[in-house]
């Protein structure tokens, strides 16, 4: 198992443009990319907790869907 000791130096660097012209406020979107399979594995967990007599085919899985689930 490599330890901090074996990683090679992170350089960090910052680049700066223009904010685009796309939107009023120039604003980028920036962590958006990693809640997109958030739901997905939600689902999935719950599917394999509830096994395949109770398939997950819809979102959002709210309590009361769950509980219809396990019915």
């Amino acid at each position: 198992m490599p330890t901090a000791a074996e990683l090679p130096e992170i350089e960090t660097v910052v680049v700066e443009h223009r904010p685009p012209a796309s939107n009023p406020l120039g604003a980028k979107g920036a962590g958006e990319a990693g809640m997109v399979a958030t739901p997905a594995v939600i689902a999935n967990a719950v599917a394999d907790a509830l096994g395949p007599d109770a398939p997950v085919t819809r979102l959002p899985l709210t309590p009361d869907r769950v509980r219809s689930l396990l019915r």
